[in-house]
């Protein structure tokens, strides 16, 4: 009898001639002992085994196979080696690149970084290629301390209408030059630097104003009023340690309101102030010509008079040293020397005189014949 029972169908005797119901195929029995050649290919137990074995084998290697590797079921899986370390060589990997990442920094040359160390300030690196500890044990802030900043106070607002000394108003425009000089006190010390150096600009302007009068606001004191408004910035902004250099202040406009006829009546003494000066240098231009000339002057009748002085006491030293030489030949021979002397003296006397007196004895002859009158007409006065 059949067992109608089995979970593959009855079960095929000696005299079934069917096909038979079993899963794996048709029994050999049936077919004398042979295999079904049909559509089925080889034998399934065979090709379950061959998985296995390939999962055990892709289990062991670390990875799926190669495509064509052979094996059922897993030869066309791509091969995925995750190296020596597997997945957590990769993560390793992963996390080195980071840290060098968040290591290594460059600083340009305009720039400084500020370095924290878990928030709290550290040090302030200048330019170049920096090294920290990984973020976030260590973190950095770059800001560019070598640029100079520049802000404009005053305008057409309130702020620019200031009072002077002598208890006038005065319109004044003004620009602040400045550049950070310490990174960590600008960050750390004030909530808002910026905000802060206007302020203090603002103040130290009026202080200096204030202290000033309003002619010399606009004419001639601008250079010493900016000058004393740089120096009292930098006092005040040191005492708060902002961490700024103030660079330069320039005064733009320094004029009397523009209220009523305040703007004309200051501009006439504006000219005035410049008429006087202008008057001062042609005054002083006359003073350059004239006072060096007189000094030459000067100069010229002192040289002439110690020459004549010079002149007078040489010749009367040369009139001393004659007479000295005479008398001393009139201590050797009066006589000579005596009748020289009278000769000397009368042809002084006579050398400018038109007469000729003629020896007695001399008149005879040929003498009388000559031009005697024109004999001393060429004859210096001295009778040399």
């Amino acid at each position: 009898m059949a067992d109608n029972n089995s979970p593959w169908g009855p079960k095929g005797g000696s005299g079934d001639k069917g096909n038979g119901n079993s899963p794996w195929g048709t029994g050999g029995k049936g077919s004398g002992g042979k295999k079904p050649t049909g559509s089925g290919g080889p034998d399934r137990s065979a090709d379950l085994d061959n998985v296995i074995e390939g999962f055990k084998a892709r289990v062991k290697s670390g990875g799926p196979r190669r495509p064509g590797s052979g094996g059922g079921g897993g030869g066309d899986m791509p091969n995925f080696k995750l190296g020596p370390f597997g997945p957590l060589g990769i993560v390793l990997a992963i996390g080195a690149v980071l840290l060098i990442s968040t290591s290594v920094y460059t600083v340009d040359q305009t720039e400084r970084a500020l370095v924290l160390r878990f928030g709290d300030y550290v040090r302030t690196e200048g330019p170049g290629l920096k090294f920290k500890l990984p973020s976030p044990i260590e973190t950095t802030y770059k800001q560019e301390t070598e640029i100079i900043r520049k802000d404009a106070i005053g305008g057409n607002d309130a702020s620019s209408l200031m009072l002077t000394g002598d208890e006038n108003i005065v319109d004044i425009d003004f620009t602040v030059l400045w550049r950070i000089s310490d990174l960590a006190n600008y960050y750390f010390e004030v909530e808002n630097p910026a905000q802060a150096v206007e302020a203090v600009a603002e103040s130290a302007m009026r202080e200096v104003i204030g202290q000033n009068e309003l002619e010399g606001i606009i004419t001639t004191d601008r250079l010493a009023i900016t000058t004393s408004v740089r120096d009292l910035m930098q006092n005040v902004l040191d005492e708060y340690k902002t961490g700024v250099r103030i660079v330069e202040v320039q005064l733009q406009k320094a004029d009397a309101p523009d209220q009523g006829n305040v703007v004309d009546a200051f501009r006439d003494v504006v000219d005035a102030a410049q008429e006087r000066e202008t008057t001062i240098n042609e005054a002083t231009s006359v003073q350059n010509d004239v006072v060096p000339r007189a000094r030459g002057d000067a100069a010229q009748i002192l040289q002439e008079a110690a020459g004549y002085r010079d002149s007078v006491i040489a010749e009367a030293k040369g009139e001393a040293e004659r007479f000295n030489l005479i008398y001393q030949e009139y201590r050797l021979a009066p006589v000579v020397t005596r009748q020289r002397m009278y000769l000397e003296t009368i042809e002084e006397v006579y050398a400018p005189a038109e007469k000729i007196i003629l020896d007695s004895d001399a008149g005879t002859g040929i003498v009388p014949y000559l031009p005697l009158d024109k004999i001393g007409a060429n004859r210096p006065r001295g009778g040399q």
